[in-house]
């Protein structure tokens, strides 16, 4: 059966005095808000917030069936509170305390476009206490010509442009973004830059990120599976990612680079190329089980691109690394299936190839660093010749008494180390 809230307006539920302002099709107005019994109400499968925990919970087997609503919004609700325990539990308090202070927002038939976490609370508080309790909320009816991309800026605005942070798991919100922008297209970027208040180069980097999410994860053979990118933590990883490819291919987006309009193929397979070790260095050095060391990926990227990807040792790398690339590529691609589980598993069966790889990528990052400080002097060299150029003969002569006293000094100074070098050098 199915469930319209206004009908049931001074039956089962009350209107309330209070409004709340919203802006819904470029009109911002205020909306009376209503004393919602909570079994009228259920989750939105579609929240941004749990993403990964409902691809998680399909690519298990599992099914989600509002039929049975109870049980549908216990599923979520399980959800809704691993997403931010801490924070779920403050809210709890609160509300406990002193009663729900900021309505939310739901649709005519119960589903809920903002508040999931006070509505999870009052939730909680119920089987608690055994009260009566109410979701407060205004009630948006989609027959009045709210369509649903109406109902998906609002959710982004109420979420981004309130001046509130995003609690989101970050890779949950790359989810939202990947599929609100690149595969349905439900907005350009310009609109999702308006509806968030960020800027456009946020929005034009979480797209990439969010695109090379996607791409990872058919490199490991789990496509759609988005909740084995948020257990390996892939945020900050993808975002070094995205600057090493694309400081390495000049002009290149990782968006589009591999389409089949972009012309240049052997750019496409030296992308290809580098990608692919830059993703198997996150399979070696991602912390698979409890036993391993953590570490910081970010940072153990971040130096791969700056010692190895963009140094002159890069191919000597990549020659070494394609047989390990190959092997986790492969083993990967032979799995019927592949979720969190058998990522550890290919992590421990591979143990002895995830160490080759890290001495390899610490070899040559040692190596190449190696190089560096070599070098290190003459740049600095380079540089103070530079700056003493820079010093003319005549402004020397026309110096005050106090000035060139001081010059001698630091003259002599620099006397005495070119004698120290000189020495150094046998010269």
């Amino acid at each position: 059966m199915t469930i319209k809230l206004n009908d049931l307006v001074g039956s089962r539920i009350m209107m309330t005095d209070s409004t709340r302002k919203l802006t819904i099709k470029g009109e911002t107005k205020a909306y009376k808000v209503a004393k919602i019994p909570l079994d009228l109400c259920h989750y939105n499968d579609q929240n941004g917030r749990i993403a990964t925990h409902i691809s998680e919970h399909i690519s298990n087997g599992n099914t989600l069936n509002k039929s049975a609503l109870e049980e549908y919004n216990g599923v979520l609700e399980d959800f809704i509170y691993k997403s931010n325990p801490t924070a779920l539990d403050a809210t709890k308090t609160n509300i406990d305390k002193f009663g729900q202070r900021v309505p939310g927002v739901v649709l005519n038939d119960g589903r809920i476009i903002d508040g999931n976490r006070r509505f999870t609370a009052l939730r909680k508080l119920k089987r608690e206490n055994g009260k009566d309790l109410y979701f407060e909320a205004v009630i948006l009816n989609q027959e009045e010509g709210i369509e649903e991309r109406d109902i998906k800026r609002l959710e982004l605005n109420l979420q981004h442009a309130e001046e509130k942070p995003v609690d989101y798991d970050p890779i949950d919100n790359l989810v939202d973004v990947y599929r609100d922008l690149i595969e349905n297209k439900l907005f350009s970027e310009i609109e999702y830059v308006e509806n968030t208040n960020k800027k456009p180069s946020e929005v034009a980097l979480m797209m990439k990120k969010a695109d090379l999410m996607v791409q990872f994860l058919d490199y490991i053979n789990a496509e759609g599976k988005y909740y084995i990118a948020r257990d390996l933590a892939l945020d900050g990883p993808l975002q070094e990612i995205v600057r090493i490819l694309e400081n390495q291919f000049k002009g290149i987006d990782v968006r589009t680079i591999l389409s089949t309009s972009h012309g240049d193929k052997g750019e496409q397979a030296g992308y290809f190329r580098v990608r692919n070790a830059l993703f198997t260095a996150i399979f070696s050095k991602r912390k698979l089980n409890e036993t391993d060391d953590k570490g910081d990926l970010s940072r153990d990227i971040r130096e791969m691109g700056k010692f190895i990807i963009n140094a002159s040792n890069r191919e000597e790398f990549l020659d070494e690394f394609d047989d390990i690339v190959e092997e986790v590529y492969e083993t990967f691609q032979d799995l019927d299936a592949v979720d969190v589980s058998s990522v550890r598993e290919v992590g421990r069966e591979l143990a002895d190839v995830r160490k080759e790889a890290q001495k390899v990528i610490d070899k040559h990052i040692e190596d190449s660093r190696l190089v560096t400080a070599k070098i290190k002097p003459v740049e600095l060299l380079n540089k103070a010749f530079d700056d003493l150029k820079r010093i003319e003969v005549e402004q020397v002569k026309r110096m005050d008494p106090s000035t060139e006293q001081e010059f001698l000094i630091v003259y002599e100074e620099v006397q005495r180390k070119l004698k120290e070098f000189g020495e150094a050098l046998n010269v």
